[in-house]
């Protein structure tokens, strides 16, 4: 079959054959890891009888040559999320949250549909749910973290390519500082972050009303999240939340545990044998 063919042509359909299985062996592999997950979020709502959402941001190889990337909310998670919520109707809803965060005006758009969802809603963070993840773990009617899991502070990030992006109270905390002697763009950086901060402020407390009796806690829960006492980095476990007064639970069921594991990146840096 192949006598007719040259060195030349014979190393062109090898490198062509290489290429393929290049760009599409990571794309099967996506394909089989999507439907082992679609098939454990079934079996969890047929369980829980809940309509079952996921947003999981973590490094994995997704692009066309298996390149990690990161990711975060973003405007299409919203989308995909408030669609969710929408096609649950009355059913109660369960979302497995695992992110860094993202962009505020997504997280608060998720955030206040599960709020306003007329069932109830549960997040389960198996991991971490950091800053606009925090955000949107509030508008539930409940967290349910595991033992080591851990929430964030909630201070809005303001900033610009040159100068970097700062949290709101730090921009502030300078303008006040130097007054009128700061320059024009601290100056401005100073009104767009106090601004941030009462936007920030007033969803927070939008997704906290009816969560306490006492407004004077509500308000100090607030200010622990947004005012800027933690960086933004910070840690907030489930020992801590529950300390807030934030309604946290750590009965995570098996179940999330399991289903994350089919988001391992291709290529993992810690490996154990499993028993």
């Amino acid at each position: 079959m192949f006598e007719n063919i040259s060195t030349t042509d014979f190393f062109i359909l090898s490198g062509a054959v290489v290429f393929l299985y290049i760009l599409m062996y990571p794309q099967f592999q996506m394909r089989s890891a999507r439907r082992k997950r679609i098939s454990s979020i079934r079996e969890m709502e047929k369980k829980w009888g809940t309509k079952v959402l996921t947003m999981i941001h973590r490094k994995e190889a997704i692009s066309m040559f298996g390149v990690s990337v990161y990711q975060y909310i973003d405007i299409e998670d919203a989308e995909e999320i408030l669609r969710g919520i929408r096609e649950a109707k009355n059913k109660p809803v369960d979302l497995i949250i695992h992110t860094p965060g993202g962009h505020l005006h997504a997280s608060v758009q998720i955030a206040r549909a599960l709020k306003n969802h007329t069932a109830k809603t549960r997040v389960f963070v198996p991991h971490y749910s950091m800053s606009g993840g925090t955000i949107i773990a509030l508008g539930a009617d409940e967290i349910i973290m595991d033992k080591d899991a851990s929430l964030g502070p909630v201070d809005p990030q303001v900033g610009d390519m040159l100068r970097g992006v700062f949290p709101a109270p730090s921009w502030l905390h300078v303008a006040r500082k130097k007054g009128l002697e700061a320059d024009d763009v601290t100056l401005m950086m100073g009104d767009i972050s106090e601004k941030a901060l009462n936007f920030t402020r007033d969803v927070l407390n939008e997704l906290l009303d009816g969560k306490f009796d006492d407004k004077d806690k509500q308000e100090k829960v607030i200010d622990k999240l947004s005012g800027g006492e933690m960086i933004h980095a910070q840690l907030i476990s489930a020992g801590d939340a529950k300390k807030l007064g934030l309604p946290v639970s750590t009965e995570l069921p098996p179940e999330i545990h399991e289903f994350m594991k089919n988001y391992r990146a291709i290529r993992p840096n810690v490996e154990y044998a499993e028993h």
